[in-house]
């Protein structure tokens, strides 16, 4: 039986904000067309066409591998984070305009720097000269010229980390060329997607559920995995800080086999626990998922190591009701945006991240463009990267944070912070 105390379902019947044109901007390549359609098969109200007009064409691409030591790690089955590695991309064209993206690299320690090479030996020759109007015609067409180099490489996973961060990118370039904010482009009435808090360390409960309560915040992740029994006391006293309709969100990080999931999360299954996030591989058998789908009320929830529209989807037909794409790992906020057309009735999307404020805001684009029951997931640990890189661009007020005003999908590193934080790649 679901527990009451999880919430009912959402009603994700709202209606999709109107389409508004705006003025050109300094680099513009004319008025933006935007057209949309409403999928008859999706649990969210999302569009299935936004359109660009005029031609880009790219001039070239360059990384910046960065590294902030200090702060705090979030503690998770996969080992602590002693410092924080990033890889941010500028994407430029030939007018000078530009755009910034993320490629995930959170592990290992030096994955920023391996991804950095591979941009700059083996991906920018082949960027540079094409042309696109939308961003994934761009991606598919690096996709085509790279992608059996990099099944040969035995990287092809790596791959999907390097175009979801040039779509990011292309998709910053063209609303900035286009002088439009994304939420202006999307026509979006709601400006301002909801996160909850996320990796909260054992000994920072106590200090950060309160405090991010106070923020407006009702959804708290703890990582688990740690110990071989769980984390049963662990969990329940994190629940005793609860208020109201505040909910826990438990993450294993994939370190559970079928039976240690069934058992644990059955131990767990009268607490207030809205989902539990990996509790097995992402790429276990189907029927493992199924089986631990009927074994408990508590919602399971994916996507940060899903790749492919095809897989999520099967995870949702085997029992994932939650969906969690990662725009730095997976897709970028083409592959988001395409997954929320088509989820299937019963599932939800909630954006997965972790790394700089870079992707943390397109990450929570794709939160606002959905327009149904999501929530992005924020880091509560001290990190510069996320803090101080682009300036104070992630203030959360009662639950959630505003989208950036001015065109494109982010706002750019100061480069100050730029400089600080940018690591030699040797």
């Amino acid at each position: 039986m679901m527990n009451e105390n999880r919430g009912t379902a959402p009603d994700n019947n709202m209606p999709f904000g109107g389409i508004r044109n705006s003025g050109v901007g300094a680099c513009s390549a004319g008025p933006t067309a935007v057209n949309f359609c409403i999928s008859e098969h999706s649990a969210y109200i999302v569009w299935q066409a936004v359109g660009f007009r005029g031609s880009i064409e790219l001039a070239g691409v360059e990384p910046f591998p960065l590294r902030a030591n200090g702060g705090v790690s979030p503690k998770m089955a996969l080992g602590t984070m002693p410092a924080r590695p990033a890889l941010l991309i500028r994407i430029t064209d030939s007018d000078g305009c530009f755009g910034w993206g993320e490629i995930w690299a959170n592990f290992p320690p030096r994955a920023n720097l391996h991804k950095a090479h591979l941009v700059e030996d083996i991906v920018a020759p082949k960027l540079a000269g094409l042309a696109f109007t939308e961003p994934r015609e761009a991606v598919e067409q690096l996709r085509k010229a790279l992608s059996i180099y990099f099944l040969h490489a035995g990287q092809s996973q790596v791959w999907e980390h390097v175009l979801a961060g040039v779509d990011m990118a292309l998709w910053d370039l063209a609303l900035r060329k286009a002088g439009r904010s994304f939420a202006d482009h999307m026509g979006l009435s709601d400006r301002a997607p909801r996160c909850y808090a996320s990796s909260i360390n054992a000994e920072d409960l106590d200090r950060l559920i309160p405090r991010h309560a106070a923020l407006g915040q009702t959804y708290f992740k703890l990582k688990v995995g740690l110990l071989p029994d769980g984390e049963t006391d662990l969990i329940n006293h994190a629940a005793g800080l609860l208020s109201g309709n505040a909910q826990l969100l438990i993450d294993s990080n994939q370190s559970w086999d079928l039976l240690k999931a069934i058992n644990l999360l059955g131990s767990l299954d009268q607490l207030p626990i809205f989902f539990a996030e990996e509790p097995l591989p992402a790429d276990a058998p189907l029927s493992d998922w199924e089986k631990l789908s009927l074994s408990t009320g508590i919602r399971l929830a994916a996507g940060e190591n899903v790749y492919g529209i095809d897989r999520f989807l099967a995870l949702a037909n085997a029992g994932l009701k939650v969906l969690q794409p990662d725009v730095a790992k997976w897709g970028g906020p083409t592959g988001a945006l395409d997954l929320a057309a088509a989820i299937p009735e019963g599932a939800i999307l909630w954006p997965h991240f972790m790394g700089t404020a870079v992707g943390q805001m397109a990450a929570l684009a794709v939160t606002a463009a959905v327009n149904g029951f999501s929530f992005c997931e924020m880091d509560v640990n001290d990190n510069a990267l996320r803090t101080a890189l682009c300036g104070d661009v992630l203030e959360i007020g009662n639950g959630r944070v505003a989208l950036p005003d001015a065109p494109g999908l982010v706002v750019p590193p100061a480069d100050a912070e730029l400089k600080k934080f940018l690591e030699e790649t040797g």
